[in-house]
């Protein structure tokens, strides 16, 4: 018996991501959809239905304050369930909580043996990845800044991310983005610089449901891998424009600060990595979006290769003063040749996002 595919349906709007597990039950009438939000209360609530109504219902608290950690506990036993039964159904579609990412669901689910996932699903195999947008307030919701604490969307107390980092984050892993109206020049050309001119894209009401269930993803899929991202092929146009930055070199941390204004702030999405000369081991990683910057630290360099490389994606008129600033960020070819040991145990202040210096000497002058 082949495996089930399962749909995962992503969005900030409750209402356009039950749309969109609606218009696929439609067209899947022997799919079952999973559902999970938060309650006003803070509880993770669980619906499972078909087209023909609800199947259970589940509501549990979240007492030790990890979303992620709930709806995997809750979640994987469904499936597994759903998909041992008598009569399993041919396919299963998540709609994930607003707001939610959903790399861990699908990290989840892919088989172990690719050496990428955890197959925590037998009998199951992730289909398409769904993401939905609104034409309408698309450049507002990527670029505007806004925290989804204040529209009521944060995923717990301490969600501090903004609008645009968590819809650029959902689009961004998506296989096929769903819209609630058509798009314009300037929201498609957006589209083409942040997922690719290659991703579909429909409206809700048009849903190709033999194109999702086709997708296979591939454990090597480069999304969500900021070491590995792909370049940006789309055109720059009058509306939308990106930059591909990068250098061998880490960046000076006091020219840093000064210019994480400039490289982080105003209607841009920026996504990468970076090095610091005194934790010359450390991966830094940028994540950007509607004026709220991420930085933090994931793990180290894969054979001590090491660059700093940010792709910007924005809409405003600072394209050349984004490249300006982090060209002065870089330490400078004469800063490189008196070598990083220098700055072995040196306080660089970025200890609250990406831990204690790890004060390796490592002069690249050799």
């Amino acid at each position: 018996m082949p495996d089930v595919p399962v749909l995962t349906v992503t969005s900030i709007d409750p209402v356009l991501r039950d749309s969109a597990v609606a218009a696929l039950l439609l067209d899947l009438p022997d799919a079952v959809a999973v559902r999970h939000d938060i309650t006003p209360d803070g509880r993770l609530h669980r619906v499972v239905h078909d087209w023909s109504g609800v199947l259970d219902r589940h509501t549990q608290s979240l007492d030790h304050g990890c979303l992620s950690c709930a709806l995997r506990a809750d979640l994987l036993p469904v499936l597994r369930g759903l998909i041992t039964q008598d009569r399993p159904p041919r396919q299963i579609i998540v709609g994930l909580p607003v707001t939610s990412e959903p790399q861990p669901l699908v990290h989840a689910i892919q088989p172990a043996t690719d050496g990428y996932g955890a197959g925590l699903v037998p009998g199951a195999r992730v289909a398409a990845v769904i993401a939905t947008a609104s034409t309408a307030s698309l450049l507002d919701d990527l670029f505007g800044d806004d925290l989804l604490a204040e529209r009521g969307l944060e995923l717990n107390p301490d969600d501090r991310r903004s609008v645009g980092e968590s819809l650029a984050t959902q689009l961004e892993h998506a296989d096929v983005v769903l819209l609630d109206g058509v798009a314009g020049t300037r929201e498609n050309d957006l589209l083409d610089h942040l997922i690719g001119t290659g991703r579909p894209r429909s409206l809700v009401t048009e849903v190709d449901t033999a194109g999702l269930l086709a997708v296979h993803r591939s454990p090597d899929d480069p999304r969500g891998d900021l070491l590995h991202l792909p370049a940006t092929t789309a055109p720059d146009t009058p509306h939308v424009w990106s930059l591909d930055l990068h250098s061998h070199k880490p960046f000076h941390p006091a020219r840093l600060h000064t210019e994480l204004q400039a490289l982080g702030d105003g209607p841009i999405r920026a996504r990468g990595t970076f090095w610091l000369p005194g934790r010359p081991t450390v991966i830094g990683i940028w994540d950007g979006a509607g004026g709220q910057l991420s930085i933090g630290a994931a793990g180290t360099w894969p054979g001590g290769v090491r660059s700093t490389r940010l792709r910007v994606t924005g809409i405003g008129p600072q394209r050349d003063s984004v490249a300006r600033a982090f060209s002065r960020a870089l330490m400078t070819d004469r800063e490189m040749e008196h070598g990083i040991g220098r700055w072995d145990g040196v306080d660089d202040g970025f200890g609250p996002w990406l831990g204690v210096d790890d004060s390796v000497e490592d002069d690249l002058s050799a």
